[in-house]
């Protein structure tokens, strides 16, 4: 029985949501599935039953319940006795919008968990923008996605390749949205990594430059597309939900994908302790996603 197992157990518990434990332990909702069951296995009895996407505990799993919390405060304690030296200090981090909403959360709580006594500032902006910030000195980290990075002045840590997705509101082929002279492309800033990826692969693959419909947010556009209003293409862990509650439908397409998240920090970098320790709760944090 791991710690991480008696977490998800407990948090489940209180808020009656597989969905919800993820957003805050920084999970995926299949993760937190495959704890529950591997712990119900361990114990070898059922611990709770979700039928209608209700949340409700058996009696084996109330009289587990009070046992791991009392377990996860003494590991707490444990924990504060054995961290003999605390980071403390200030971290600025600046990401882009698709990055914050799936990626960040779960790097974000590790990290406080780790270093309680370090204060996070978090902003979001565009990938452009955010590289400004930090060779300005304005932040400590920045976020990017981007097929790669140059930059002398600055480290790159690759965080992999982030699946994209062509998504719209009502299933047909890839093929059908280029003859069809109202079909549009619902997107964001011109510079955006992926916008750029699609364009060019619709243009240098079958010739087709689609009419485009510019907004601030993912939300917005997701919304948009659900409406029938156009078609995106994002990355695919910001449309997670919508294409499971068929809200919005993926397009498989033909588009090659190459865009790669990254963790960006000044090679000079008077913040180095704090950077290396953001760096390994992200680590983490993609090991255990």
């Amino acid at each position: 029985m791991e710690i991480r197992q008696m977490r998800t157990f407990k948090t489940v518990a209180e808020t009656g949501s597989f969905s919800q434990t993820a957003t805050l332990l920084g999970y995926t909702q299949s993760t937190v599935s495959a704890q529950m069951k591997q712990l119900t296995e361990e114990v070898g009895t059922d611990l709770y039953s979700y039928q209608k996407r209700q949340f409700t505990l058996t009696d084996a799993g109330a009289r587990l319940l009070p046992a791991i919390t009392t377990l996860l405060v003494d590991y707490a304690q444990v924990k504060t006795i054995t961290d003999t030296k605390r980071l403390r200090g200030h971290l600025a981090i600046a990401a882009p919008e698709s990055l914050t909403t799936h990626l960040l959360p779960g790097m974000i709580t590790r990290f406080r968990q780790q270093h309680p006594d370090v204060t996070l500032q978090i902003s979001n902006a565009t990938c452009l923008h955010n590289e400004d910030k930090l060779m300005r000195g304005e932040v400590d980290i920045a976020f990017m996605m981007w097929p790669m990075t140059v930059n002398n002045h600055l480290v790159d840590y690759d965080l992999g390749l982030q699946d994209m997705v062509m998504v719209n509101g009502t299933e047909r082929p890839y093929t059908s949205f280029f003859p069809d002279h109202n079909a549009t492309f619902l997107t964001n800033e011109p510079e955006c990594s992926y916008r750029t990826q699609f364009e060019n692969s619709a243009w240098q693959l079958h010739q087709r430059k689609f009419p485009t419909v510019e907004l601030d947010s993912i939300a917005a556009i997701k919304a948009m597309v659900a409406s029938g209003l156009g078609f995106s293409y994002l990355p695919r862990e910001t449309v997670e939900a919508e294409l499971h509650n068929q809200y919005l439908y993926e397009i498989p397409s033909d588009v090659t994908n190459r865009i790669h998240a990254h963790l960006l920090y000044r090679k000079a970098e008077q913040q180095r302790e704090l950077i290396q320790a953001f760096m390994q709760a992200a680590d983490n944090q993609l090991q255990n996603a």
